[in-house]
């Protein structure tokens, strides 16, 4: 299984990494994963060309090119990020918004895509109500984008200082818990997980 980690956490080691990390503990030696560490990253923002929806190639040449061929080779795809502002970190937004070739390609291009599954694992600091809706509903369109099925999401409240996640051990064995049934699904007896 090919699986690729989206760190999308401008500050190395903080809560949204340990939870990724956490997550990522459950997937067996023979899998392969690709871990995107997005402030790593060197690429220009999509600046509206629309040149992707004749070519399904971005215009630009940069480290997007790489990312996006993981995305489309994926099996399984996890996003996991802090909330600013009620949203994803800016770099992080640009990333998912450069992935506009790989719909064009499926969406307009009409080209075959193997069937991934995808997760949203994200923290924020405050107690919001809504604080979550706005990452859920961009994560579900950028899977959308290359043919990966939004499978859920795992959101924890009220954690703002560097990896303090790390004190909240119902929070890590949630995490685990669902990791498991994400990467190795228990099947019943109609075959459904």
């Amino acid at each position: 299984m090919n699986i690729v980690a989206i760190y999308g956490s401008p500050r190395r080691g903080g809560n949204s990494d340990v939870m990724l990390d956490v997550f990522l503990s459950s997937v067996q030696p023979t899998d392969t994963i690709i871990k995107i560490i997005h402030s790593e990253l060197s690429f220009s923002q999509c600046r509206g060309c629309r040149v992707c929806e004749k070519t399904g190639v971005c215009v630009f040449d940069d480290e997007i090119k790489k990312v996006s061929n993981h995305l489309f080779q994926a099996d399984r795809v996890i996003i996991s990020a802090p909330i600013f502002f009620y949203g994803f970190p800016s770099a992080l937004k640009a990333l998912i918004d450069r992935s506009q070739a790989l719909w064009s390609r499926k969406y307009l291009l009409k080209e075959e895509m193997k069937p991934k599954k995808g997760f949203l694992l994200a923290v924020g600091a405050t107690q919001g109500k809504k604080l979550f809706e706005g990452v859920i509903l961009t994560s579900r369109f950028f899977f959308d984008g290359f043919h990966c099925e939004y499978k859920g999401e795992i959101v924890f409240r009220g954690f703002d200082k560097k990896a303090e996640i790390k004190n909240c051990s119902a929070c890590l064995e949630e995490i685990q818990k669902v990791a498991q049934q994400f990467f190795y699904p228990v099947t019943t007896v109609n075959g459904e997980p």
